[in-house]
């Protein structure tokens, strides 16, 4: 029996799209398109990032504003730190309002530490070589936040409710490391000159400038 023309070619045809289905379905990662970028992260989880990074940047200040001799100033700021949630919890474009806030007050408080030049003890350079360290940390992860929070802003109609506190993260990200970029040099200048171990500090602020 002769299958017509019109019929092979439909044969042919249908062979091929389960071929590449299948090739679609079974390949492997990095073969052909079937592979996939891992999805962007939502806008509260870009939110909630951003709020543990900055309490974890403002708890380092305020222990470095300890180990200077300010312990006294601190109480205010503490409490406030201490309110704030952390981890998986949503993040509040309140809560944000409040960590520029104290990230912009302990600035303040830094500089005055720094000028004042007060030495150290044992006990206040051991504290100030870990809140320095984690200074860093805190200043390089919220460094890496600034492209996020830049991306989503120029879509604001795929915001939602994190509208507010994308476009407020947006404004105040860029000011904030490049204010404790700043810092940083001072406080490598006023630790150093006191003994204190800055050696992991130093090493971590090497990813600054990538």
């Amino acid at each position: 029996m002769k299958i017509s023309t019109i019929t092979k070619s439909s044969l042919v045809s249908v062979a091929l799209l389960f071929s590449v289905a299948s090739h679609a379905q079974f390949s492997l990662p990095g073969m052909g398109k079937s592979s996939s970028n891992a999805p962007a992260e939502s806008p509260s989880d870009v939110v909630k990032n951003a709020r543990n990074t900055l309490t974890s940047f403002v708890k380092a200040k305020l222990g470095l504003i300890e180990a200077m001799g300010g312990a006294e100033d601190l109480a205010s700021q503490k409490k406030l730190v201490e309110g704030l949630k952390i981890g998986d919890a949503a993040a509040t474009k309140e809560e944000l309002e409040t960590l520029v806030s104290l990230d912009k007050n302990t600035t303040d408080l830094i500089s005055k530490k720094s000028a004042e030049n007060a030495k150290l003890d044992a006990k206040n350079k051991t504290l100030a070589s870990q809140s320095m360290l984690e200074y860093v940390k805190g200043l390089v992860s919220s460094k890496k936040l600034i492209n996020s929070v830049t991306g989503l802003s120029k879509n604001p109609m795929s915001l939602g409710t994190s509208l507010g506190a994308v476009t407020f993260l947006a404004k105040e990200m860029p000011g904030i490391v490049s204010s404790g970029a700043g810092t940083t040099s001072t406080l490598f200048t006023y630790l150093n000159s006191n003994g204190v171990d800055t050696s992991a500090a130093k090493k971590a602020a090497s990813s600054l400038g990538e």
